[in-house]
């Protein structure tokens, strides 16, 4: 099993430097850490994690919240809250930003271990599951273009199921998306 790479965002020092430590000791490689949002943008752009471990409260303008939702608007990395807060106004937030999990501090290694692993496991479940979906999808485009094209003397019945199959071809693409 190849090592699984983790960015740590956590802006109190003595906690992220307690947190690399752990991370290395289950065997993770970790490449330190940085204390902003803006630091974890960039971080992300020149490393490219397997993972990220997010604080919610962070220096800088960008909260962790909203860093994982900049990360997710351009970059496939599951990211996993590890925060003292755990409020319900901080976890509806939290939930919009789709986070493959939520650890409240302070944590013990089996937990940060198995949410690692399960949110490391159920990413690339996921990005198998699209790649399958969006191939199949480049098929029934295929398929109905053929039918588009040779549909001039089908009855307008058949039109109509063939149109209504590229509309629904299209919602199943844009929810994929999403992902």
């Amino acid at each position: 099993m190849e090592t699984k790479k983790i960015l740590v965002v956590e802006d109190e020092v003595i906690v992220a430097e307690d947190i690399v430590q752990t991370l290395k000791s289950l065997g993770y490689e970790v490449h330190g850490y940085v204390t902003s949002g803006e630091e974890a943008i960039s971080n992300v752009k020149d490393e490219t994690p397997d993972i990220i471990l997010m604080d919610i409260r962070l220096s800088g303008e960008l909260d962790g919240i909203e860093t994982a939702e900049k990360i997710n608007e351009k970059f496939n990395i599951p990211i996993v809250y590890l925060t003292a807060y755990s409020g319900t106004h901080i976890l509806d937030r939290a939930k919009i930003s789709r986070p493959y999990g939520y650890i409240v501090k302070p944590f013990d290694e089996i937990n940060l271990y198995t949410t690692i692993e399960i949110a490391i496991h159920k990413h690339n479940v996921q990005a198998q599951l699209v790649d399958e979906t969006e191939n199949a999808l480049a098929s029934v485009y295929g398929c109905i273009e053929v039918l588009i094209e040779n549909s001039v003397n089908l009855p307008k019945e058949i039109k109509d199921k063939i149109d209504l199959i590229k509309r629904s071809t299209d919602k199943i693409k844009n929810s994929i998306e999403k992902l």
